[in-house]
């Protein structure tokens, strides 16, 4: 996991370089900040990526990591900017230990391995290969021939 750890600081580092001046940044997520749960919701539902990680963060916070995950599976799943970026990747944490979700780790390669394909950061692919020898023989052989086309992915990307 400190792979993870160490892959998901060195993103958000380039994504928050990325991102500008957080003074210009704070008006922009002030509706986020100020709305409640519901509308995060609604946002989320709409495909409002950030509405989406906003609406999660809530729900960790509270120990409700099922409505988390569920939330950061539509921001993944309209991943565009650094909040949907950052769904992915605690997607990809849940799954790993098993929070929220049944521990699947081929999920949690699927999401990690998505998430490189959108950086150049070599440790997003190191952990991405870490993860991928964690995947046993005894997980279903959907999971294992799963895992291995991602894993094929991520060698290629090297």
């Amino acid at each position: 996991m400190s792979q993870l750890v160490r892959a998901f600081a060195t993103a958000v580092l380039l994504f928050g370089v990325l991102a500008g001046n957080a003074a210009a940044q704070s008006g922009k997520y002030q509706k986020y900040l100020t709305s409640d749960d519901a509308n995060l919701l609604l946002l989320c539902v709409e495909g409002d990526e950030q509405g989406c990680y906003f609406y999660a963060g809530r729900q960790v916070k509270k120990g409700d990591l099922k409505k988390a995950h569920d939330a950061y599976l539509i921001g993944a799943q309209n991943a565009k900017t650094r909040s949907g970026y950052v769904s992915m990747f605690q997607l990809a944490r849940l799954y790993e230990a098993g929070q929220g979700v049944e521990k699947d780790l081929v999920q949690a390669m699927r999401w990690l391995t998505a998430l490189s394909r959108l950086s150049s950061q070599a440790d997003l692919q190191k952990a991405s290969r870490a993860l991928l020898a964690q995947i046993t023989p005894q997980m279903s052989s959907e999971g294992r021939a799963i895992g291995k086309l991602l894993g094929d992915r991520v060698r290629l990307n090297n």
